[in-house]
């Protein structure tokens, strides 16, 4: 079973510096919009570059809507890393007024 996190619980975590949001949506989706600090990792990507996360690390991966995020999830949970999904993604973050940043950062991608 995939873990999940609320927006509030995700934001509390990411001001408390208890986790890492990892950004599973394509470039031109993060580009327009994604959490400050959160590492880019294209969804088709997380399986090739799964060794530069941190396993003592836990991630909150956000998707725009869930669906990806519950993918990535399941993998980076298979693979023994400590997840959650965002409930409501993207989606859910801006309704929620929480703050977002544009365009693609030299540190946003790992």
């Amino acid at each position: 079973m995939i873990r999940t996190a609320t927006i509030a619980e995700t934001a509390e975590a990411r001001s408390l510096r208890r986790g890492t949001v990892l950004d599973v949506r394509n470039a031109d989706e993060f580009a327009r919009g994604h959490i400050d600090s959160a590492v880019f990792m294209a969804l088709h990507i997380v399986p090739l570059r799964v060794s530069e996360l941190d396993r003592s690390e836990t991630y909150y991966v956000v998707c725009e809507s869930g669906a990806r995020s519950a993918q990535a999830c399941a993998y980076l949970a298979a693979q023994g890393y400590d997840v959650r999904g965002v409930q409501g993604g993207m989606s859910a973050w801006r309704t929620a007024g929480q703050p977002v940043e544009t365009g693609l950062h030299e540190s946003s991608s790992r």
